[in-house]
């Protein structure tokens, strides 16, 4: 995540809330429900290690005295198990009558084990069972040995005798469970019987609420086969290893997790932080190293979500947090969409439904989005019509171009940008009622070269399918490298820049480690050129930016919207399925529809994929008048 001032890092890194599926047959465990569970998390505080770790402590239990919570729970990594370190477990256990321990892999340094650890916390087991008011809790222990996929290092596995038991507990019980572990069970640094365990879970998907980790130092969510995996902060840092070895939070990270049984929700509350400066990861160029964490969950913030029920299936939303410090008066909203319009034939009969043109429809989508500035991507013909229905001024190359940005607010600066070619990419600077002035590039990169239906062809390995889109980022580096470009982002404090349009080609923060494990995105690892080289020059990708959580439902699939029902033939338009069963593109593949951003006075405020005409809720095509979806950007613009 980029430009991360203290006001960025209150939206971006702590404000999003998440609802999901909990499991559907909670009614099953008759929960008469009594008052709320509250437990106070901490994980990963590094006593001994961390330079200032027992005052981290300090504030969270501080913290924790206020709110009155049922039990405090550390999930590993905690301080040393010694005499040393004795006073860490003191002040955590003297601190409330219930208290909780995980054993983390940094309690075996310095030859100590799991012996010190029942001495120093007072607990008798290293894999255990507790029962807090309705709900009962598995302590899990990820760091026995014998594991067949050993490469030295920590041990990271769950021995067959402990599964034994884990499946005992999970067949016997008769309250839905939490289960707790230091190492992941899922996602980034999982143990290395993931798998195996995983399965194991999804047996008793509709008992367990959640499975909480630490471990991976990173704010992460996923499921996989109907169970929820949420990896917790370190309270302390992120390792990035090398000579700098830990990215320090400039405030211990901690949460409070509230299980209301009652009304089928989890609420993780947000805390968010900034890194102490030098320490950011982006500014060492941590993410350019192979096989580096996602830079959308490498952040000094735990997340705040909401994990709840939904008749529909799972549903992510993400609430805006209200920000009302002087600091922040001065803050407007700006909406950016990006849309490429299928529109060469936009006023072809072919398009037409129930008397209105695919125009027609184009025009009626963007109005009802409420868009200020538009990226738009194949207009051919189309921008004069656009434009005088919006009541938007516009640029474009030609009267039939392929690119044109529309604005609600005047645009100036719309020379061509020397050296390259008007088909692929324009530019052109908004001026807001405030004097504000934003700048934006649509671009347009080719579907030349490996074309995107081929992510789907399992006969292509994850390296030949990135290297099937160089073609793109060599395209893409030279729009980047070209001076009108270089000139704006050194002047993006001022001005911000907003890079939007089709890049053909996937992000590299959508195919990795994580999305492979929940089985999503073809279970493919995509180090994409072109995606890691926006993020290298520090813009945002607002879409994910603001949907961190890769979920089904947050996938923000913007190709194709041509679904089940009909397909398009060239010579014929639109084309019920039963007529050709088998069409060449049909049903989402992924996204290649972006907005990014730069710029200090830009946060995402929120972002979403706009796949439906109002007409038509259940199915976009043929209703939606293009194969690809739109992506709507909302900001939270300072104009001070």
């Amino acid at each position: 995540m980029q430009n991360q001032t203290r006001r960025t890092a209150l939206k971006i890194f702590g404000t999003s809330c998440a609802a999901i599926a909990l499991p559907s047959k909670l009614s099953a465990f008759d929960p008469t429900l009594g008052k709320p569970i509250r437990l106070g998390v901490i994980t990963d505080l590094h006593g001994g290690l961390a330079t200032d770790a027992e005052s981290r402590l300090d504030k969270f239990l501080n913290s924790m005295a206020k709110q009155k919570v049922d039990a405090l729970v550390q999930l590993g990594d905690f301080a040393y198990p010694n005499q040393k370190h004795q006073r860490f477990s003191d002040k955590f256990n003297g601190a409330h009558e219930n208290t909780i321990h995980v054993i983390g892999n940094h309690e075996f340094d310095f030859g100590l084990g799991r012996e010190d650890c029942f001495q120093a916390w007072g607990i008798e087991s290293a894999y255990y069972q507790r029962d807090i008011g309705e709900i009962r809790i598995l302590v899990l222990d990820g760091n026995e040995k014998n594991s067949p996929t050993y490469t030295g290092g920590y041990h990271s596995y769950i021995g067959v005798q402990q599964q034994a038991w884990l499946a005992q507990q999970l067949e016997q019980t008769d309250r839905p469970v939490l289960i707790l572990s230091h190492q992941p069970l899922a996602g980034q640094s999982a143990i290395n019987n993931a798998t195996e365990i995983q399965q194991l879970l999804a047996k008793y998907k509709s008992k367990i609420l959640l499975c909480i980790n630490g471990h991976a130092h990173v704010d992460s969510l996923l499921q996989v086969d109907g169970v929820t995996y949420l990896h917790i902060n370190s309270a302390s840092y992120y390792w990035v290893g090398g000579k700098k070895r830990m990215a320090y939070y400039q405030d211990p990270l901690y949460t409070t997790l509230t299980i209301d049984l009652a009304n089928s929700i989890i609420h993780v509350e947000g805390k968010s932080s900034h890194w102490k400066p030098g320490d950011s990861p982006t500014t060492i160029n941590f993410f350019e190293r192979d096989n580096a964490a996602p830079e959308s969950i490498v952040v000094p913030a735990i997340r705040e979500r909401k994990i709840a029920p939904s008749t529909t299936g799972q549903k992510i939303t993400t609430w805006p947090q209200e920000i009302d410090t002087p600091e922040f008066t001065k803050i407007a909203k700006l909406k950016v969409m990006t849309w490429n319009i299928w529109g060469r034939l936009n006023q072809d009969p072919r398009y037409t439904l129930k008397d209105k043109t695919a125009r027609e429809r184009t025009i009626e989508i963007i109005q009802a989005s409420q868009a200020d500035i538009i990226a738009m991507i194949e207009t051919y013909g189309s921008a004069a019509e656009i434009a005088k229905s919006l009541g938007f001024f516009h640029y474009s190359p030609s009267a039939d171009a392929n690119l044109c940005i529309f604005s609600r607010y005047p645009l100036s600066d719309i020379e061509p940008l020397k050296g390259l070619s008007s088909f692929s990419f324009i530019a052109a600077t908004a001026t807001l009622p405030s004097g504000q002035k934003i700048r934006v590039y649509d671009i347009w990169l080719t579907s030349g070269g490996r074309h995107i239906v081929e992510i789907k062809d399992k006969n292509i390995s994850d390296q030949d399918f990135c290297d099937g889109d160089n073609i793109r980022f060599e395209m893409l580096q030279k729009f980047l490298d070209h001076d009108d470009v270089q000139k704006h982002l050194a002047n993006s404090r001022e001005v911000p820049v907003i890079v939007a349009g089709d890049f053909n080609c996937v992000s590299h923060l959508d195919y990795t480690a994580a999305t492979r494990d929940s089985k999503l995105n073809q279970s493919r690892i995509l180090p994409i050129k072109a995606s890691k080289a926006m993020h290298k020059l520090g813009f945002t990708d607002t879409f994910r930016d603001a949907n961190s959580d890769i979920l089904t439902t947050t996938l923000g699939h913007t190709w194709t919207t041509v679904g089940p029902d009909y397909t398009y033939i060239s010579d014929k338009g639109f084309v019920p399925v039963q007529e050709n069963p088998e069409p060449e593109y049909r049903d989402p593949y992924t996204r290649i529809d972006f907005i990014y951003s730069t710029g200090s006075r830009l946060r995402t405020n929120n972002s979403k994929v706009i796949s439906h005409h109002s007409s038509q809720s259940k199915r976009s095509f043929p209703e939606f008048p293009s194969d690809h979806a739109a992506v709507l950007t909302e900001f939270d613009l300072d104009n001070r």
